[in-house]
């Protein structure tokens, strides 16, 4: 009945933005895009719960559509950057397949004749079939960053990571906070604050941290860390506070992202 539900609403899928690929200047700033959009992943799934549940928080259904919209923007732009590298057009294929039948499931978010039950289906539908593509672009992350002459190339791994950690919290809280029936959801939460930790660590014992600015960003995203390590089972009244820090430490985890990728450039001359 779900996935009949999911085939039938493709007709919905009119009413997104056409598709418009932005410019990939160069493979600097196509890994920060893959890392963002490993966060806007989560970000979408997210605004989709944020419908499910009624709440009209920053207005999720414009997030959604404009969620969508970006990642196939990225798409496209990677698809004609990288046309003669054959790993990444191969991640494309295979990011794409799988995006086609979570976006049809994202945008049942749209009907608004939907029942609780086939809202709920639709989530945990969304989180069982997201993780290939965020693994796709993690992939063609690493593809770029291995040939890439960026110095410190864990540090900015590791910037990425806690931005899009930030994210992958605050979705599977959402997630639990609206009961759904997925007993994956915790360890997912877990395997988010790890991979936050073990990031902060790298940048906890990077040379940046002689940087004032970058210092004081990265202070913050460890006392943020500590807030969300406490947050799980926490009541329905921190569900727009804990979406507030995740957007806190993703615009800190960005700028120092910037920092050590304007770091790296300056070394080059």
């Amino acid at each position: 009945m779900f996935i009949k539900k999911i085939l039938l609403s493709f007709m919905l899928l009119v009413y997104i933005n056409p598709l418009h690929a932005t410019e990939i200047k160069d493979d600097n700033d196509a890994i920060l895009k893959l890392g963002m959009e490993m966060s806007n992943m989560r970000n979408m799934l997210e605004a989709y719960i944020l419908i499910g549940i009624k709440e009209d928080y920053k207005n999720p259904t414009k997030k959604l559509k404009n969620g969508i919209t970006q990642y196939e923007d990225l798409l496209l732009s990677l698809q004609s950057k990288y046309a003669n590298n054959n790993e990444i057009q191969q991640s494309i294929g295979t990011s794409h397949k799988a995006w086609e039948i979570v976006r049809k499931a994202m945008v049942l978010a749209l009907d608004k004749n939907n029942s609780l039950k086939e809202m709920k289906d639709g989530a945990i539908f969304i989180h069982g079939n997201i993780r290939t593509v965020i693994k796709e672009m993690a992939l063609m992350k690493k593809i770029l960053l291995d040939k890439s002459t960026i110095n410190n190339k864990d540090a900015l791994n590791a910037s990425i990571e806690i931005a899009a950690s930030s994210r992958r919290l605050s979705a599977h809280y959402m997630m639990a906070l609206w009961h759904l029936d997925d007993p994956t959801i915790k360890k997912h939460w877990e395997k988010g604050l790890k991979i936050y930790k073990d990031s902060l660590d790298i940048l906890n014992n990077s040379s940046y941290i002689k940087n004032e600015e970058f210092l004081s960003l990265l202070s913050s995203c460890n006392k943020y860390y500590r807030y969300f390590v406490k947050m799980w089972n926490r009541p329905k009244i921190y569900s727009i506070l804990i979406d507030k820090k995740s957007n806190i430490v993703f615009n800190k985890a960005k700028k120092m992202t910037d920092i050590i990728l304007k770091s790296s450039s300056k070394a080059k001359h």
